[in-house]
């Protein structure tokens, strides 16, 4: 089942969705997937810091 996650970076508003397979959490949004072993964390807060640290390395669109 996915979930559903959002942040914010700057003064846009990135969404993407997650689940976890197994011990990796896979993290889909506009532009692909990750995945991620998750660990001890809370996957909704890994699929968070992960999403913001993509969408900050990525330049936004005008």
């Amino acid at each position: 089942m996915w979930n559903s996650v959002q942040v914010s970076v700057g003064s846009a508003t990135v969404r993407g969705r997650y689940r976890m397979e197994g011990d990796q959490l896979v993290l889909e949004w506009r532009n692909g997937r990750v995945a991620e072993r998750c660990g001890l964390l809370k996957p909704e807060y890994l699929a968070m810091a992960t999403l913001r640290q993509l969408a900050s390395s990525q330049p936004m669109a005008a």
